[in-house]
């Protein structure tokens, strides 16, 4: 029986993404001193734009955890292990137990973990004593408690968990190169694990997004959380791309279509969810980031034909 409690780890929203959770852990650990919007562009994941076709809530979060967030963490060097499933398997408990133990191990070597609890949090703490494990998700800067019995039970049948391992130092341009061809591939890919009659990616997703309010067929609720998400996403973004802006010449050109489409999303908030003023700022903003698409593969196009039509492969 024993209890760690790390001080001073804790979670804010900035991205509304898992990169909240990441950044705090790493930022902590010492193991990262970007700021958040590079963390965002680094990962490739502030390049993920997903939407289930009637715009429900979930649209930012669906995807595969434990590949892409697997991924985000080894683009920048990071060694890491994860878990999920469903809580209504019969081997749930099983996994549970063994869940907690591995996070409890990550704490004590003062590493917190990433958790799934009705959206990405970080286990920041554990008391045996208690039975619980302490989180932070960005509302305040108390964190909160959840018994080990609650594990994994949320209002969605899926538990997740991420740990990290090591670290590897790799060369920052490598990086942001691979960053940036990551960005073409989720702009022209459909996400396989996604069913195309109800989500889009990439592209098609200012397609389906269009279309929704076009029609009238969408979860008016859902669609302004997601679009709130995509938002932090473009701001991150552009962020980023500001910051590698004087790497090449072309650079230049991509933070400036990127800082296009991050002023026409957050143009979107400011529209009080007014259908025709959304659908015009959309297909601005789909002209902008398909111009930036192109400038990023003719400043890369050797390496995205060495890849032999597969942006994807490293």
């Amino acid at each position: 029986m024993g209890q760690h409690m790390l001080s001073g780890l804790k979670m804010t929203i900035e991205a509304h993404s898992y990169i909240d959770a990441l950044h705090g852990i790493l930022s902590h650990k010492g193991w990262t001193f970007w700021p958040k919007p590079m963390l965002s562009g680094l990962t490739a994941a502030a390049f993920r734009f997903v939407v289930n076709r009637r715009l429900t809530p979930e649209s930012p979060t669906a995807y595969n955890w434990i590949a892409e967030n697997f991924l985000a963490a080894d683009f920048i060097g990071i060694t890491s292990s994860q878990q999920a499933g469903f809580s209504f398997d019969a081997t749930f408990p099983l996994y549970r137990e063994d869940a907690i133990s591995v996070i409890k191990r990550s704490l004590d070597r003062s590493t917190g973990a990433v958790l799934w609890k009705d959206g990405f949090v970080i286990v920041t703490g554990y008391n045996d004593d208690s039975g619980v494990l302490y989180y932070s998700d960005g509302s305040g800067d108390d964190c909160k408690t959840m018994s080990y019995a609650e594990f994994g039970l949320n209002k969605s049948p899926y538990w997740y968990y991420q740990v990290f391992e090591d670290r590897i130092e790799l060369d920052e341009w490598e990086m942001i190169k691979e960053s940036l061809l990551q960005a073409v591939y989720k702009w022209e890919s459909h996400d396989f694990m996604l069913p195309e009659t109800d989500y889009a990616c990439g592209r098609q997703a200012y397609d389906a997004f269009i279309h929704a309010l076009r029609t009238g067929d969408y979860d008016r609720t859902g669609a302004w959380e997601v679009l709130r998400c995509y938002a932090a996403s473009k701001r991150q973004i552009g962020l980023y791309a500001e910051m590698i802006r004087d790497r090449t010449v072309e650079s230049g050109g991509i933070a400036d279509q990127y800082a296009v489409v991050a002023r026409l999303f957050q143009s979107m908030l400011d529209t009080g969810g007014q259908a025709d003023r959304l659908v015009s700022l959309l297909v601005e903003a789909q002209d902008a980031e398909e111009k930036v698409i192109q400038s990023i593969k003719r400043l890369l196009r050797e390496t995205i034909d060495n890849r032999y039509g597969d942006v994807s492969l490293r």
